[in-house]
């Protein structure tokens, strides 16, 4: 697909009719101004005794948050010379007690270290607030923790932005193709990737311009030309310097997949802009039928593996699902198993593994090639070996011997049929363990039966399974 002309005007129409959608009305606006108004003074006279500085950060505090979106982040400011110990404990005392005066309800989150998190209903709105303790560090190249880097990111995007409603369709436009988001699940854009990526770029049109031509490895530096070593040290289909941290690559959580999706829908935009492109659109469900059509066209075997979801966050459960997959390929790998695509997906109850098998079934027999009859080492192999009928082939000794498994499915049923702690030891994540202990394994017909127990959420996953395409000429 090569890159289509720019159609600035017909882009023009369409951003000015999606901009008062997704930007917040004066109503939202004064809302939010009084409520931040609030906050920032129950946190300064809770924190002041402790000379703990509060500051606005996130999307509120730099003007692009999007409409219906009241989240904010407010940050503890302690000085560096507080121990970490102290930081944590005194910083969750000072964020409950912040909580708690503005008549919210928060529970402990974890990131690097502890934070609050939760919601505050104001004259009938609900607002989401994080209270996050961190250091006052006044070089962010010497920060003790990464979120110290926020209150700098806030600054710099404060002091040099000008167009926030650009930011805007930008973040509208990532959301919709699903591309928004630094967090583990969805490894996308975060909103401070997205603001330099305006300040860098310009309008909203020039970023979608210009990412519709981005190869993997693009580096961009709003100080200048990069350093010729950049793609070298941070090694990502993306990578933005952070002009608060050149150390630091913004997009660091951008994987390739959602890399080369998002170039695919500023192609696709450029080519027909249209505003549904600022729209999330959940993907129809396939049937159960679909499902079996797709299946049986495809001449593969699928096998689901289905558990409860841990009680353990998205930043933790999806990393950990990711490395399970790779565990189970590998160990079907070497059991003469082979993977063809591998998948996961998760709701807030259920975790399901998919594996489709370009290799499932394998002879009663298999052949392994030793050493050269030369060898030195033939002897130590054929003593290994002494059970087994030895042949020669070319001038190679060979040996027959059984499969331990003949069916994939077997193999996966004796593999995570195991107590929890052979589990572990083979190599599947500890938060998934226990759970996968129990978890149900399936295929063929069966697996679409287990197919009908699970929400439409994974039927819709499927049909972007099946129908994604990422290609880019």
């Amino acid at each position: 697909m090569q890159k289509p002309n720019v159609d600035t005007a017909a882009i023009s129409v369409i951003t000015k009719k999606v901009l008062p959608k997704i930007k917040p009305t004066q109503a939202e606006r004064q809302a939010m101004e009084r409520f931040v108004t609030k906050l920032q003074k129950v946190a300064e006279n809770v924190a002041k005794p402790y000379n703990v500085k509060p500051m606005l950060c996130g999307s509120v505090a730099k003007g692009t948050w999007l409409a219906a979106k009241n989240e904010l982040d407010m940050f503890l400011l302690f000085n560096p010379a507080v121990p970490r110990a102290q930081l944590e404990s005194r910083g969750m005392a000072l964020a409950k007690e912040v909580m708690e005066n503005i008549g919210g309800k928060g529970r402990i989150a974890y990131a690097e270290h502890p934070y609050l998190t939760g919601t505050v209903v104001d004259s009938n709105t609900t607002f989401k607030l994080d209270l996050v303790p961190c250091y006052d560090i006044a070089d962010p190249s010497k920060i003790q923790s990464a979120v110290d880097r926020t209150p700098h990111h806030v600054r710099y995007v404060k002091a040099n932005l000008k167009m926030p409603d650009e930011v805007r369709l930008l973040k509208a436009f990532a959301m919709a193709c699903g591309c928004y988001g630094a967090d583990a699940k969805t490894q996308g854009f975060s909103g401070y990737l997205c603001e330099l990526l305006v300040l860098n770029y310009g309008m909203f049109a020039d970023v979608i311009s210009s990412a519709a031509d981005w190869k993997a490895g693009i580096i961009i530096d709003l100080r200048g030309k990069p350093a010729p070593d950049a793609y070298k040290k941070f090694h990502a289909p993306l990578v933005l310097i952070d002009p608060v941290d050149p150390n630091r690559n913004v997009a660091a959580a951008v994987s390739p997949e959602v890399f080369y999706r998002f170039v695919r829908t500023c192609k696709d935009f450029l080519l027909k802009p249209l505003p549904q492109f600022f729209e999330i659109i959940e993907p129809q469900p396939y049937s159960i039928s679909e499902i079996a059509k797709q299946i049986r066209s495809r001449g593969t075997r699928w096998y689901l593996i289905t558990f409860k979801r841990p009680a353990i966050v998205d930043d933790i459960l999806w990393p950990q699902m990711r490395r399970c997959l790779d565990i189970l390929q590998t160990k079907l790998h070497e059991a003469d198993f082979e993977v063809l695509r591998k998948g996961a997906w998760a709701d807030d109850k259920q975790c399901a593994l998919v594996l489709e098998m370009k290799e499932w079934h394998l002879p009663r027999i298999d052949k392994n090639i030793g050493p050269n009859i030369y060898s030195r080492h033939a002897s130590d192999f054929l003593k290994h070996y002494k059970e087994y009928r030895v042949f020669i082939e070319g001038e190679s000794w060979v040996v027959e011997v059984p499969h331990k498994h003949t069916a994939a499915l077997f193999f996966l049923k004796d593999m995570l049929g195991r107590p929890e702690k052979e589990l572990l030891k083979s190599g599947i994540p500890t938060k998934l363990a226990s759970e996968m202990a129990n978890s149900t394994i399936g295929s063929g017909g069966y697996a679409l039966k287990m197919m009908q127990n699970l929400p439409d959420s994974f039927r819709s996953w499927l049909r972007g399974w099946f129908e994604t395409d990422l290609n880019v000429c």
